[in-house]
């Protein structure tokens, strides 16, 4: 797992810098060429941009990240302004050039993919936050796999895992510790985001220092209400921190628990997602009318 966090920040932190670099040193004939190649190095760092895991690699890192790329796209156009808009052999141009066309195409039609999964769906059951006193990030979620790894699972298919981070924009302080409260949403207020009544809980379940996941037991520690028409379950809870009880009448706002690491799961989080009771099929949910999608904040 430490090794594909580490892949993870290299990618997020390593590929916008190269690809800054690149700009920046660009000497193209044409202004044509020029396009041509920074525009397919903004098309994939904006995918990065959508789809790195900013919790973990810094959420506020990326701006400055931008920034470079910015940065090396304006100084390269002063460089290219006053070239000829066209190569003077256009049928070479396009023998030279026709990696980055299919790499263009590539990264555009990924990206293209990644938009629609921002994109809620035309029916949601909007929900509070689940949680209080902090700043959240949604570190799973929306409507493909690049974004969220739970939209394949039928059931889960909307499913949001939430961290929080903190002053600096990490959601632990280290790449992946094992100390649980080394992160910054263990032990935080986990809260009804409904109207409702509670269907089972369960509780008991040791919170495990990361990596470690508990495979038999894939929601941990967990509460599981009625909201309207739905069930909601808030997963991987806290040992011993559940405050409700099966067939109790829960409103917005009331304690459910805390945050903890039980069950599958690698790193601390808090697991929500929503199912249609009668078909067994996952529910969009919004948060305050807001799709949670990986990388948007929430403060509470």
């Amino acid at each position: 797992m430490i090794a594909l966090v580490i892949i993870l920040l290299a990618v997020c932190l390593g590929l916008p810098l190269f690809y800054a670099w690149r700009i920046w040193r660009l000497n193209e004939p044409s202004a044509l060429s020029w396009l041509l190649v920074v525009t397919d190095g903004c098309m994939f760092v904006a995918l990065i941009m959508l789809v790195g895991r900013w919790d973990i690699a810094g959420f506020y890192v990326r701006f400055a990240l931008l920034g470079l790329v910015a940065a090396a796209v304006i100084r390269s156009f002063v460089r290219h302004a006053r070239r000829p808009w066209a190569p003077p052999q256009f049928a070479g141009f396009l023998r030279t050039r026709f990696p980055t066309i299919l790499s263009l195409v590539a990264f555009s039609a990924a990206l293209a993919y990644v938009v629609s999964g921002l994109l809620p769906p035309a029916r949601t059951t909007d929900l509070a936050f689940p949680l209080r006193d902090g700043r959240f990030t949604i570190g799973q979620g929306g409507g493909v796999m690049l974004l969220n790894r739970h939209a394949n699972h039928e059931a889960q298919r909307f499913a949001a895992d939430i961290t929080a981070i903190g002053p600096a924009g990490f959601r632990a302080g280290g790449i992946l510790p094992r100390e649980l409260d080394s992160y910054e949403i263990f032990g935080k207020q986990v809260v009804a985001p409904c109207d409702g009544s509670v269907m089972s809980t369960g509780d008991g379940l040791p919170d495990l220092p990361p990596p470690e996941a508990d495979r038999e037991n894939p929601a941990g520690n967990h509460v599981v209400l009625l909201c309207g028409g739905s069930q909601v379950e808030l997963a991987h809870l806290q040992r011993g921190s559940i405050r409700v009880s099966p067939s109790d009448d829960v409103r917005v706002g009331d304690l459910m628990g805390l945050v903890g690491n039980s069950g599958n799961t690698t790193e601390t989080h808090l697991h929500i997602h929503a199912v249609d009771p009668d078909t067994g099929a996952g529910v969009p949910i919004t948060f305050d009318g807001h799709f949670p999608v990986r990388n948007r904040l929430y403060s509470y």
